[in-house]
């Protein structure tokens, strides 16, 4: 099968280029050709080294000029490279899809069946409410079937008139034996000052950016640092906020308690050095740092919103929070301080992630609903 990937941002870090580069790695290895169109992004190496094949094009338009644009390069690419299924990540490039391949007489076919390129597209996340009524009634229109990463997501365009019958729910799994396997822990603990056994580590593995809400963790790990001493905060990732938040590090003389990673790539490393992950985000839909956290065998601490509860189960794996209250948060945090609490809920995550987020079960699901697709079977 010939598939290619459209996706709306850059392929630098993010969830869904995570995503794409297990997809791509595994799809590859099982005899498939993959292309992949976006614009070029620090993880597009890693991407074609994992056997994907690039193209260059941007769905991240503004006015109709550019989505015809994008749509006529996409039309051509699709006949030429004989594309057998075409897998927008977003409802923006979904619409590009269906421009292309839909709007326009193309005279293409697939070789093997005879019909038209069929448009499977994955929807990870809308983090807008005013979106999700319009999402659905594009997404009705612009694709044959929606794959959605969560239930969260899918109830939602259900409720605005996505159609049941042309959609499923496959969550996107989890290298799991990979996180299992940190080779640089003790060397990092070294290096950002970390005793083992002294020091209560809390972590965060997220883009420095509004939505995900490190102010709230600052102010509720001040509290914390009040009453455990020992309590450090590790923060992992880049984004815009950075400057900000180093700010407010700064004033309130937290500069020895918080450390600062920048963006990492061994995130498998990162996440041993820490007792407890901490997700303090306003806005998320089925957080992959979460579930990674969980199949390292990390207690979580989540916001009660988007499909968080999905991936947190409320005192079994971890502990649920309100959202932006940083008094509830700094609660959750110190009720993990307790190290017998901390076991119990690491290792449940860890069962919970190989049970419902396992990497194979889910390159299994998509490509499941690929073949059905691209054979013609499920038109």
């Amino acid at each position: 099968m010939n598939l290619l990937y459209l996706m709306t941002e850059p392929f630098g870090i993010g969830g869904v280029q995570s995503d794409l580069l297990i997809l791509s790695e595994d799809l590859c290895a099982r005899g498939h050709t993959v292309w992949v169109a976006t614009t070029q992004g620090v993880l597009l190496p890693e991407l074609q080294a994992r056997g994907a094949r690039f193209i260059d094009i941007d769905f991240h338009f503004r006015d109709p000029r550019k989505l015809a644009v994008a749509a006529a390069r996409l039309r051509r690419l699709v006949r030429e490279h004989k594309i057998d299924l075409v897998a927008p990540q977003s409802v923006r490039s979904s619409m590009v899809a269906y421009a292309a391949l839909r709007l326009v007489p193309t005279g293409y076919r697939v070789a093997s069946t005879g019909k038209r390129v069929p448009i499977v597209t994955t929807i990870h996340n809308i983090h807008n409410p005013r979106n999700f009524q319009r999402a659905a009634l594009i997404l009705r229109r612009c694709a044959d079937f929606v794959i959605f990463e969560s239930h969260y997501e899918r109830n939602r365009l259900l409720a605005h008139g996505l159609a049941d019958s042309r959609s499923a729910v496959i969550h996107s799994g989890i290298d799991i034996e990979r996180l299992a396997r940190p080779s640089q822990a003790a060397e990092l603990a070294s290096r950002y000052g970390l005793l083992p056994g002294r020091h209560l580590v809390y972590g965060i593995v997220a883009r420095l950016s509004e939505e995900k809400g490190h102010h709230y963790l600052v102010d509720a790990f001040a509290d914390v640092v009040q009453q455990q001493p020992d309590a450090r905060l590790v923060v992992i990732g880049d984004g815009p906020l950075l400057p900000q938040v180093r700010e407010q590090v700064d004033s309130l003389g937290l500069s020895r308690e918080v450390i600062f990673t920048g963006m990492q790539r061994d995130i498998a490393s990162h996440l041993a050095l820490l007792d407890v992950f901490v997700l303090a985000s306003t806005r998320e839909s089925f957080p992959l740092s979460a579930r990674e956290a969980m199949s390292a065998s990390r207690p979580v601490i989540a916001p009660r919103i988007g499909g968080c509860p999905e991936v947190v189960e409320e005192g079994v794996t971890g502990l649920l929070f309100e959202a932006a209250n940083v008094g509830d948060l700094r609660d959750k945090m110190l009720h993990m301080a307790q190290p017998q609490v901390r076991a119990v809920m690491g290792a449940a995550g860890h069962e919970r992630a190989r049970r419902l987020f396992s990497r194979q079960s889910w390159v299994d699901g998509d490509e499941g609903v690929y073949l059905r697709w691209a054979s013609g079977a499920a038109h």
